[in-house]
């Protein structure tokens, strides 16, 4: 009797009629169940066709600009190859979406290796205090320097810019932030010349009519339109920047050597010196894996013709897509590369 009773204190069958036994059993034999099916799926990867519809907010640039461009395509390819992604690029720059990503405005943008690791950090355009709800998702092209002079101009160095007219585009751009830097080098600031801050469209215009001496671009995608137009006018010279220099512009975070290959504009036949900054796609950290995983996955597959959407995208690799521009990847993004064998 005691064997018996301490059985029954281990059993959750309060009858033993037959009938009651197996209504029991079978109760048991569905949470058994259950419980498998509840396992298996919570160590399943949610692929994107079990999740929901997802909407992107695509920071780019300017209509017509190189991001915008490059942008769109990207886009009608992600919504063409994942049907459960809709969306749209909204005009923008890299201070901006930085910013609105942080601000939920944007899910995904446009921005460079210099402004992204600013905004991480606080510092230059971001010293009201850093972002970290941001994630690196892809790297491609490099924006590179090219200073404009006209062949027979008396300036051939940096230090000579002092006094002259001079646009280094629009503000708060990475071109404006590099270009104050490079100036800090050599003692100098935009007070020690006549500053113009203009598109880099006007500012090419500007110069050609004779009211500019020098387009100080720093960090411009190549070929670049502006630089094109002035060269198919006249011939230009570009200015290097010193490998002393260079190296002190690299300490920053986002900014790499880089050397701009001759031949890509009329009567430049020699390579020039400089630094670059990657142009890169941030997303918010909240993104869904799978959905950073369906757009990386969906631009390396689509990667061989963006080329020919923006020639700038010539000058980058597939496997340039996984390069560490100074903050964390996201794990989407990272698991792919992590498939293609482009990160450990």
């Amino acid at each position: 009797m005691k064997r018996l009773s301490t059985a029954c204190r281990f059993m959750t069958i309060t009858t033993w009629s037959k009938e009651g036994i197996m209504e029991r059993r079978v109760n048991v034999l569905w949470i058994v169940v259950s419980l498998v099916m509840l396992l298996f799926f919570a160590q399943t990867p949610v692929t994107l066709a079990q999740s929901a519809n997802y909407e992107l907010r695509w920071g780019t640039i300017v209509a017509g600009g190189a991001w915008q461009i490059l942008g769109s395509a990207m886009l009608e390819d992600v919504k063409k190859e994942n049907p459960k992604i809709s969306g749209s690029t909204v005009p923008s720059t890299p201070t901006a979406t930085l910013m609105g990503l942080s601000q939920g405005k944007y899910n995904i943008g446009f921005s460079l290796g210099d402004a992204t690791a600013d905004a991480w950090e606080g510092k230059g355009f971001f010293k009201a205090g850093p972002i970290k709800n941001i994630r690196s998702l892809a790297a491609f092209y490099p924006q590179a320097t090219q200073i404009v002079v006209w062949e027979k101009s008396p300036v051939k160095k940096i230090e000579d810019l002092k006094g002259k007219r001079v646009s280094p585009g629009a503000k708060g751009l990475s071109n404006d932030l590099e270009a104050q830097r490079l100036l800090k080098l050599y003692g100098m600031s935009y007070d020690d010349m006549k500053v113009q801050f203009l598109s880099f469209e006007d500012a090419a215009t500007q110069f050609i009519d004779g009211h500019l001496d020098a387009l100080l671009f720093v960090t411009l995608p190549f070929p670049f339109a502006a630089v094109i137009n002035v060269a198919s006018q006249g011939q230009i010279r570009l200015i290097s920047i010193p490998d002393d220099k260079v190296a002190e512009l690299t300490k920053f975070r986002g900014v790499e050597p880089y050397t701009l290959p001759s031949g890509l504009y009329k009567g430049i036949d020699y390579p020039v010196k400089g630094i670059a900054v990657r142009s890169h796609l941030v997303v918010s950290e909240n993104m869904p894996e799978e959905v950073a995983y369906a757009i990386v996955k969906t631009i390396a597959t689509n990667f061989s013709r963006y080329p020919v959407t923006l020639k700038s995208m010539a000058y980058a690799k597939k496997e340039d897509m996984a390069k560490d521009i100074g903050i964390p990847l996201h794990p989407g993004a990272a698991k792919f590369y992590k498939e293609s064998g482009w990160v450990k």
